[in-house]
């Protein structure tokens, strides 16, 4: 059987990061630490050189967290909280409708709740009202109130001048918590901003920027339990409380993509690890629902199995059984809540293929993927608005191009989100179209737009020309970032635990990959799982006499481009399993190549 030379599917780079003399201390370091070199390298390239640095990254503590105090605004939030709390005045907490809003809602519910307070909850419906607080709604729930309520929003508002404006003269009490970026001063005359971006009126910054809405809504909790009890040392039972709500914040973090460094570490390591001892119903029954009860709970599960769920109810209809299921259910009714968000995310699931199916059929068959198109703009009638985002999302997984998806209603507009490649920021791209829009938004890779249907055709023309000028075709593969060169002796059980006290990785964290080069195929390759949609090869590493399975997951479709004896570079990672009572170092393959064809 003749097998050619075969490209390896994504464009292999090794991370340029310097390692800061870490080589020149690598013997220091390998004893005070007892780690692999390979992996102090790895800690290295992520900013973590001293054993003091890699104690605190692999061994997340809650004592690492900075204190509440030092958030701007989180004192004075706390004690307008208290002071409500005290006086039976409504306290509202205003949401958003992603697991990054939810959670944060239902940190500041429980809280408020543990001190008797007057709380109620409002989340926006994402179709109907869209991101953010809106003067309506507001206005509504000050109505909605026999005395002036305290309002405080979480994961959103730092932007919202007008509604802000009108909360304030309506009455209210405004306290703004949010994360997201916010120009110079254009910000809203709240009674109070808590934000990590802001400066302390004392003086001085957050030491940490990247907070998440959660994050920042669980430094308010423990603001207000240290402001309403007096206490800088919290008793028993709120301390048993702040580790659940850590969780909380846990699922958050991990959901809302941000630095998986410094405090949010320790949120995502220690929030992962309480997760399965929560005393939250609704928390236990969503994990239930996933069967995940046997697992333990990593990044991976937050992002793909049990953040859907919480994401589904928001994207086909409303978010507030999302919260229900974190706050006030029961236990009876946060197994039904739980039940119904896994069909719900099953619809979701099932609508976003249908939708996707579609778009790849449609660039195709345009021939939008030719080499000299670098960005598409999908267009569908009465495509659901609430998974838009995640079909460019794949998209741009599959074409690896900026993409856009619009649906269009009977009324002849065209409305829908962007995804972009790293490279091209989308918001100057819509920007350079700005005149085809009726409204539009974002950052540099995501944003959501409206406009004219008749104007879809001259967007994507417009769009085309502008990322073709800063996109080469070569860079239409993805890139693969990797670590370094290793040979199959360096893969051994003590490195892969080494490699698994790593997570939970993320941004700023990323699963590491090396490269295995020039091993050669020992066994016929074989297919595995439904449909033959995993690989599973047996090699050889000649020089380090040294023989290991590798397991391609969904690369079963390779498996007729290999046969025995053909030489191949490898980009993948070391994994200890078990399987059947079997303890064995395999590689779980990322991506590989023929360097030597038969």
């Amino acid at each position: 059987m003749a097998i050619a030379t075969m490209d390896a599917r994504k464009r292999w780079r090794f991370r340029t990061e310097s390692l800061n003399g870490a080589e020149q201390g690598m013997d220091a370091l390998v004893r005070d630490t007892g780690l692999d070199p390979m992996i102090l390298r790895l800690l290295a390239r992520r900013g973590q050189h001293t054993p003091e640095q890699i104690d605190r990254f692999l061994n997340p503590r809650l004592t690492d967290l900075h204190d509440p105090d030092l958030l701007p605004g989180a004192v004075d939030a706390a004690r307008r909280l208290s002071s409500a709390i005290r006086d039976r005045r409504p306290i509202i907490i205003y949401g958003d409708y992603d697991v990054d809003g939810v959670t944060a809602s239902a940190i500041l519910w429980h809280t408020l709740k543990a001190f008797d307070a007057d709380v109620r909850t409002y989340i926006p419906h994402r179709i109907d009202e869209g991101y953010g607080i809106n003067t309506e709604a507001l206005l509504g729930l000050i109505e909605g109130c026999d005395r002036p309520p305290v309002i405080i929003s979480v994961d959103c508002g730092i932007t919202a001048v007008e509604p802000a404006q009108a909360a304030v003269e309506a009455g209210a009490e405004l306290i703004i918590t949010d994360h997201h970026g916010f120009e110079g001063d254009a910000l809203p005359q709240a009674h109070v901003l808590v934000h990590p971006g802001l400066e302390r009126e004392e003086g001085g910054a957050y030491p940490w920027r990247d907070l998440c809405g959660a994050g920042v809504a669980f430094k308010v909790a423990w603001a207000l339990a240290r402001e309403h009890t007096g206490q800088p040392r919290l008793d028993t039972e709120l301390r048993a409380l702040l580790l659940d709500l850590v969780s909380l914040a846990a699922l958050g973090t991990v959901a809302d993509v941000v630095p998986l460094l410094d405090e949010n570490r320790v949120i995502a390591s220690i929030g992962l690890r309480q997760i399965k001892r929560t005393r939250f119903v609704g928390l236990n029954a969503m994990i239930k629902a996933a069967k995940l009860e046997s697992e333990r709970v990593s990044a991976h599960h937050v992002g793909f199995v049990l953040g859907p769920r919480l994401n589904a109810c928001g994207r086909m209809g409303h978010a507030g059984e999302a919260l229900r299921l974190l706050t006030d259910a029961t236990e009876e009714e946060a197994e039904a809540i739980a039940a119904e968000l896994t069909r719900v995310n099953n619809e979701r699931r099932s609508t976003e293929r249908r939708i996707a199916d579609a778009a790849k059929q449609l660039v195709e068959e345009e021939g939008w993927d030719a080499p000299d198109r670098r960005a598409l703009v999908v267009v569908g009638e009465d495509w659901h608005p609430g998974v838009l985002g995640i079909v460019a999302s794949r998209l741009v997984d599959a074409f690896s191009r900026p993409s856009i998806v619009l649906s269009l209603n009977g009324e002849g507009i065209a409305s829908g989100s962007a995804r972009s490649v790293d490279g091209v920021s989308i918001l100057d791209g819509l920007t350079s179209c700005s005149d085809c829009f009726t409204r539009f938004g974002g950052h540099a890779m995501a944003a959501g737009m409206t406009l004219p249907g008749d104007r879809v055709d001259e967007l994507r023309e417009r769009l085309v020309a502008f990322v073709n000028e800063r996109l080469s075709p070569d860079e239409l593969r993805p890139v693969l970032k990797l670590e370094e060169k290793l040979d199959l002796g360096s893969c051994t059980e003590a490195v892969c635990k080494q490699i698994e006290r790593l997570a939970p990785f993320g941004r700023g964290n990323p699963a590491p990959c090396w490269t295995f080069e020039g091993l050669t195929i020992e066994d016929e390759p074989r297919v595995m799982g439904r449909g033959g949609a995993h690989l599973a090869l047996r090699v050889a590493d000649r020089e380090a006499d040294r023989r290991i399975r590798m397991v391609g997951w969904r690369l079963g479709s390779l498996a007729e481009q290999l046969a025995t004896g053909v030489r191949v570079d490898v980009a993948g990672v070391p994994r200890h399993s078990v399987w059947q009572g079997m303890s064995r170092v395999e590689i779980e393959i990322s991506d590989l190549r023929v360097c030597e064809a038969v």
